[in-house]
């Protein structure tokens, strides 16, 4: 029988590994994240990931393990488990990446064109801009 390793990815056991922990309550700290995931193993960092604006946390987070196997047990424990009412999503943080065309989402409003006039509206509103009805008549 053949395993297919590609669905499991292999932690190496020597080395620190970074979690990726999602699905949070929104009201949640690094230090409610360590805590939950103190029982799986020696925890070397914790961090909530907050709006830089508003300072509220964005609902997701990383746990550093001091051990890949505590990751994994912890992964492997913890993943889909129900915490304040909301499934987390726990797997293995992967390095932050550009985009392929080097650029970012946009951080502001959308700059939208103004769409043409077709219409001749002219006859029906005055300098102002009030509208005093259509070519037919009133509304």
């Amino acid at each position: 029988m053949v395993t297919d390793t590609a669905t499991q990815p292999e932690i190496d056991s020597t080395t620190t590994t970074k979690l990726y922990v999602g699905s949070l309550p929104y009201t949640w700290t690094a230090e409610h994240l360590e805590e939950a995931f103190k029982p799986y193993g020696p925890v070397a960092s914790a961090a909530v990931v907050a709006d830089q604006n508003t300072h509220r946390s964005k609902g997701f987070g990383f746990v550093e393990f001091e051990s890949g196997e505590a990751a994994q047990k912890a992964m492997a424990e913890l993943n889909g488990r129900e915490i304040e009412g909301r499934n987390i999503s726990v797997r293995e943080a992967r390095p932050h990446t550009e985009r392929s065309n080097g650029e970012r989402i946009a951080a502001g409003p959308v700059k939208r064109e103004k769409a043409p006039n077709l219409v001749d509206n002219s006859d029906s509103t005055d300098t102002s801009g009030r509208s005093y009805g259509n070519r037919r008549g009133w509304w």
